[in-house]
């Protein structure tokens, strides 16, 4: 009797490590596939911020760039510095058409929110990703409001109201209608509207500028978390 008990107890244990055995392999292959899952998606959206990184740069730049151009309109103004017509109608020009974030999140909506489970095992980097997505990209959207609301569009409609307009090398109005662009900048640059939306323009630009370096630290950030783990992992 105890034999037959001894071997059946033996019998139940090799079940059960059978059943556990089993468990274990598939929790181990789901894992890997997990690691794979989870290695696509890093690298998809490391790509993506290394992509992003250079194009807030560029916006960082051309925003700099927009600013001193207009100390050198406000210059003009106070009679500090003499601008050409030319000069003066393409700072109009680069102060109404302004650069901005366009980016693609469907990496991050497709491999990672979409997944239907954890797929970013390690929370900090997981964190770092999610923090770029659903707050530093919506963030850059309110300054893209602003960049066109509250600067460019307001710019150009005090432009237009005090009697000015633009002219380009493809079409040129003051040769065709026979207007002078001297005598319109000499009326506008004057107009009181006018100068205060200019004035609040730089001002304004410059928070916006601020806001872009701020999420160009973020996403660099980012990137080197996702680097470390990658490299460790």
């Amino acid at each position: 009797m105890n034999k037959l008990l001894t071997r059946g107890g033996i019998e139940i244990i090799a079940v059960f490590i059978g059943i556990s055995g089993g468990l274990w392999s598939e929790k181990q292959i789901e894992l890997k596939k997990t690691l794979k899952a989870e290695k696509i998606a890093l690298r998809s959206i490391h790509d993506e911020f290394v992509s992003d990184s250079t194009s807030l740069s560029s916006i960082v730049n051309s925003i700099e760039n927009e600013q001193n151009n207009i100390q050198n309109l406000l210059k003009h103004i106070s009679n500090d510095t003499m601008l050409s017509d030319e000069k003066l109608n393409a700072l109009i020009f680069d102060m109404i058409y302004f650069s901005y974030l366009t980016y693609d999140n469907s990496f991050y909506e497709g491999l990672v929110k979409g997944a239907g489970k954890k797929i970013i095992q390690e929370d900090s980097v997981s964190s770092a990703i999610s923090s770029i997505y659903e707050s530093t990209y919506k963030h850059l959207g309110n300054m893209f409001d602003i960049q066109k609301d509250l600067i460019a569009t307001r710019t150009y409609d005090a432009f237009i109201e005090s009697g000015g307009y633009l002219d380009t090398k493809q079409f040129s109005i003051s040769e065709s209608l026979e207007l002078s662009q001297k005598a319109m900048f000499s009326d506008v640059l004057k107009n009181k509207k006018f100068v205060t939306q200019v004035s609040f323009h730089h001002d304004t630009n410059y928070f916006v500028l601020n806001q872009y370096k701020w999420a160009l630290k973020k996403v660099k950030g980012a990137i080197g978390v996702i680097e470390n783990y990658l490299e460790r992992s």
